[in-house]
């Protein structure tokens, strides 16, 4: 048996019953680099052979150039042996890979989020600039911001933390200099 599949298998061993309402050991896993089928094949591949959870995940690709980024749960004891796999992984795929290790407790996702979708033929920052103001006016926070679509560009917000009835009323009275659909509504 490989050196390496026997140190995994101890620390597989060594891995606790990690508690959801307690801080867990945790690492942040950022990648990024120019898209290719596979990219993300190679990192969970890379991370399969430890006792470890996914715990988030989240991938974009603009204009060809990935980032993917991976929260997991772990045992500190497989720290070094992942930044090890992941260093060969990204030569091996030519991507540059970060990680930050820490202790921190999970957060829950709020289940209570709304979408507020923009669509405009000229989609300036002002416009942009204007909603989320709006947004954080409303105590809201927004938790990831998408393109859903070209010609006209159509962007994406989730939101948490503000009612969609409240989001709808507030940037319905909103004043943009270009011409803009919107459209609110609950995820």
């Amino acid at each position: 048996m490989h050196e390496r599949q026997v140190f995994r298998d101890k620390l597989c061993n060594l891995m606790d019953d990690l508690s959801q309402n307690s801080p867990v050991f945790t690492g942040l896993i950022l990648l990024t680099g120019t898209d290719a089928p596979g990219i993300a094949q190679g990192l969970f591949r890379s991370l399969s052979d430890f006792s470890v959870a996914i715990d988030d995940v989240e991938q974009i690709v603009i204009s060809g150039r990935l980032v993917l980024t991976v929260l997991i749960t772990l045992n500190p004891a497989h720290q070094s042996a992942i930044e090890a796999d992941l260093a060969e992984y990204a030569q091996s795929s030519e991507t540059d890979i970060a990680t930050i290790f820490s202790h921190q407790a999970l957060l829950k996702i709020d289940q209570n989020r709304v979408g507020v979708l923009v669509v405009a033929k000229k989609l300036h920052p002002k416009i942009l600039l204007t909603l989320t103001t709006a947004i954080v006016g409303l105590n809201g926070n927004i938790e990831s911001i998408s393109r859903t679509q070209n010609d006209p560009t159509g962007i994406l917000f989730v939101v948490t933390g503000a009612t969609a009835m409240i989001l709808s009323s507030t940037i319905s009275s909103l004043e943009f200099e270009n011409e803009l659909e919107t459209r609110v509504y609950e995820l």
